[in-house]
């Protein structure tokens, strides 16, 4: 009984002596400067992550339960659509159109710019980084293209430790081992998928911190994903649902292989005792490409507009923290906020004294409730030909010296509803503060005058949406449209009675009609009737969901061959999915339009334009 009662006290105080240790290693790790992650993921769109309920085939259930660990900010903001002015400003902690880093053709980050590590460093900080950077590219020798150069790299930006690199080779100070390299950078091949791989050197980063758990740390974790070249990474990709697009699952499965990796570091901050001490960023660099040839598989639903656009569907992303026992669990912050609020935040967290020159604002105090009110009075952004001003509710995008447009960001329409006619004082407000604003900007001054593919990105994901707010039957509004159509190539308009596609003077292609945001079930019967100035092509185009454009097979065409009779044409879409936008296209001479009549299956008319009016 006595060996019993001795074996029992034994352990009793094995267990003790272990309790006391595991508290006395916590106790170290949590200094008081906390430590800072910040994980910043490439064309991850809004709808991707499945904390924010837009789609079902979304699976993150690590990121959802950072999210309920901490802070889900509904509309969090990055400072420009494209990935090295947005990278830019998160870095420097500076809007980045301040030292002219204003689209991926004006890097690399200079080297005089003041980054949030090299801060963090005076302040005692250990600083590293694994992933892309994209921050070191200069413009080739002949103007043509970009190149990298190594006197740009991390190392220059104030880290320490780094594993740099997008795809299969990585400038690196340690190996994945552990193992310091001599001469670093050191160019590293890896040829494995690169999400594990930039993972692997994240989770390496905090195992040599474990060792010195007093110092505190900053790491930035860069995956290169969902951005293309996508892969079907498994064991990801054979989870994702077969019925879905190629580039969707693909999709799913870069980001399942990312969550999974967020999973391996928090597992890894709690081994370490560090996760109360940790406060940790979640934010996508943009949002995410929906041209064809150019989607990575995300969504931004239900934002309006893409990657490139100064709408939110290009630069409103996920955006979650999380820090236990510091931030409140599960609150859904619904001011809007910026990526640039990270550096404030971390150095303030430092204990560093207030810097004017940062351009965000200590999160902190907002999200515990020591300050009132939104962080935010208004944000701003310049971007090749666009300008954006966000005083919520209202936000203003300049596009060139093209159109002006004014939104009301809360309400269901939101970005489909131009406000500039209805609240005309309130646009000339913010354009005003635009003006101030960019007045200290490198170079200063409004943003570009022109830019055709910014035209085309608005054709595509603004006015036609505008366009479908329908005039009353039978009229003509201002931009042209009627009941939801909207002419390209050429103007659309009633003469005499008649409805009258005339083209552009200078047009390289004919006119013609579009129609988006449509939800009609194929086949459908095409009814033309028309009477054309020259003979040509009459033709009917349509795009179905899933696809991000045209394509050349997806399209029926008849011959006009006697120009000035009025003929009537019946064509047939064999289409059996969904129509999400239609096109027809007309002879490059003015055409009148006599009849549009579409019809389905069950011959139930779908659309028509007005046949002749007088």
């Amino acid at each position: 009984m006595t060996n019993r009662i001795f074996l029992l006290l034994t352990i009793l105080a094995a267990c003790v002596l272990a309790a006391a240790a595991a508290h006395a290693q916590a106790a170290a790790a949590e200094p008081g400067k906390p430590n800072i992650l910040v994980i910043y993921t490439d064309d991850h769109g809004w709808a991707d992550l499945g904390a924010q309920g837009v789609d079902p085939d979304i699976r993150t259930p690590h990121l959802d339960r950072l999210a309920q660990d901490g802070v889900r900010f509904h509309r969090g903001y990055v400072t420009a659509p494209q990935c090295v002015p947005s990278r830019a400003g998160l870095v420097a902690g500076r809007h980045q159109n301040r030292f002219g880093v204003e689209d991926n053709l004006k890097g690399p980050l200079p080297l005089d710019v003041v980054t949030i590590p090299e801060r963090l460093q005076r302040a005692g900080y250990v600083t590293g980084m694994s992933g892309k950077w994209h921050l070191d590219l200069v413009r080739a020798g002949d103007g043509r293209g970009q190149r990298a150069d190594a006197s740009y790299l991390p190392p220059a930006h104030g880290f320490d430790e780094y594993w740099c690199g997008a795809m299969r080779q990585y400038h690196a100070s340690h190996d994945l081992q552990g193992n310091a390299l001599p001469e670093a950078p050191k160019l590293v091949a890896d040829a494995r998928f690169r999400i594990p791989v930039q993972t692997e050197a994240a989770l390496g980063f905090l195992d040599r911190r474990a060792a010195d758990p007093e110092r505190p740390w900053f790491f930035y974790l860069a995956w290169f994903a969902p951005h293309v070249p996508l892969e079907s990474a498994e064991p990801w990709f054979s989870r994702t649902p077969d019925h879905l697009p190629l580039e969707r699952r693909q999709a799913l499965a870069m980001i399942a292989a990312m969550d999974e990796g967020l999973g391996q570091i928090r597992d890894k901050l709690r081994a370490m005792g560090a996760e109360r001490n940790t406060l940790l960023f979640f934010i996508s660099d943009n949002g995410a490409p929906l041209r064809q040839g150019a989607w990575d598989g995300s969504l931004n639903l239900p934002l309006v507009g893409e990657k490139g656009m100064l709408t939110d569907g290009g630069v409103r992303v996920p955006f979650v923290a999380a820090w236990p026992n510091r931030l409140p669990a599960g609150l859904v912050y619904d001011h809007p906020v910026s990526a640039l609020d990270v550096g404030a935040t971390a150095v303030a967290l430092a204990g560093l004294p207030h810097d004017d020159q940062l351009d965000g604002v200590n999160l902190i105090p907002f999200l515990t409730g020591d300050k009132s009110g939104p962080p935010h009075e208004t944000l701003y952004w310049r971007w090749r030909s666009q300008a954006a001003v966000l005083e919520f509710p209202w936000k203003l995008i300049l596009l060139g010296d093209q159109e002006r447009y004014l939104f009301d960001v809360t309400e269901p329409d939101g970005e489909t509803k131009n406000l500039v006619e209805q609240a005309p004082d309130v646009a000339v407000r913010l354009e005003a503060k635009f003006k101030a604003w960019s007045a200290s900007l490198q170079p200063p001054g409004p943003a570009e005058p022109h830019n055709e593919q910014d035209i085309r990105f608005f054709a595509d994901h603004v006015d036609q949406r505008l366009a479908t707010q329908a005039a009353p039957r039978g009229s003509i509004v201002a931009d042209g449209s009627l009941q939801g159509w909207l002419c390209r190539n050429g103007t659309l308009e009633i003469k005499d009675g008649v409805l009258v596609v005339t083209p552009d003077a200078g047009a390289k292609a004919g006119p013609f009609i579009t129609r988006s945001g449509l939800d009609w079930r194929g086949p459908l019967t095409v009814t033309l009737a028309t009477k054309t100035a020259r003979a040509g092509k009459l033709a009917v185009a349509w795009r179905t969901a899933g696809q991000k454009d045209f394509v050349p097979e997806n399209a029926v065409r008849a011959d006009v061959t006697s120009a000035l009779d009025g003929q009537t044409h019946t064509l047939t879409v064999p289409e059996k999915r969904s129509v999400i936008h239609l096109r027809v296209h007309f002879p490059a001479g003015t055409t009148e339009i006599r009849q549009l009549e579409i019809t389905d299956t069950q011959g139930k008319q779908l659309d028509s334009l007005p046949t002749d009016t007088r």
